[in-house]
């Protein structure tokens, strides 16, 4: 039997070359023909024939071998585990006393406000009231009668005139009286009054 000798065996052929390799050596035990002896001295080179032949043609390649699987194929997934009993609920913990912590100094007392109190300004004086309600009419003036005149020497009686009716007195106007009370900020309207810390200022505009 011969073994071919290559450096480079297809992994597909590696142990069916091993297997002739142990086949050989179990029949030299055996007692049949074993593993020839060492190779004998090359002889002397013949002289250099003809040209080379033709060559022959490539053989055809073999088939290639079925790749086996790389990893196996996954078992099924085994049953859920049923679910442990619930355990006793622990005791409870005992209940915490806390010191009470001392208490805090007293604070400082505030400074005392300034006496007086400082007074706010004064209002602005509301205007005039509506005019006078216009005169009642002038009542009309008695005429008295003239008697007839006497006899000289004798005075007759004099006349007595009888005055008229005073007229009504008219209607009271009515004055409108409004409480202006200036705001605290600049209102941004040239002329406009403002409190301005406690002081009426004129404002300049925008």
């Amino acid at each position: 039997m011969t073994i071919l000798s290559s450096k480079d065996y297809d992994r597909n052929k590696l142990g069916y070359v091993l297997q002739q390799v142990v086949d050989v050596v179990n029949n030299a035990a055996a007692g049949a023909t074993g593993i020839g002896g060492p190779t004998g001295r090359a002889g002397v080179t013949g002289p250099t024939g003809g040209t080379t032949g033709t060559a022959g043609p490539t053989g055809n390649t073999g088939p290639t071998g079925p790749t086996g699987p790389v990893v196996g194929v996954p078992g099924p997934q085994g049953a859920q585990g049923t679910v442990g009993n619930t355990g006793p609920a622990g005791p409870a913990g005992a209940v915490g006393t806390g010191v009470i912590g001392a208490a805090g100094p007293q604070g400082i007392t505030g400074n005392q406000g300034a006496s007086p109190g400082y007074t706010g300004p004064q209002g602005i004086t509301g205007p005039t009231g509506g005019t006078t309600g216009p005169v009642g009419p002038t009542g009309v003036t008695g005429k008295g009668v003239t008697g007839p005149s006497g006899s000289v020497g004798v005075t007759g009686p004099a006349g007595a005139g009888i005055t008229g009716a005073a007229g009504a007195t008219g209607p009271t106007g009515l004055g409108t009286s409004t409480l202006f009370i200036p705001p605290t900020a600049d209102p941004g309207v040239t002329g406009q009054v403002w409190n301005n810390a406690y002081v009426l200022t004129i404002s300049h505009g925008a």
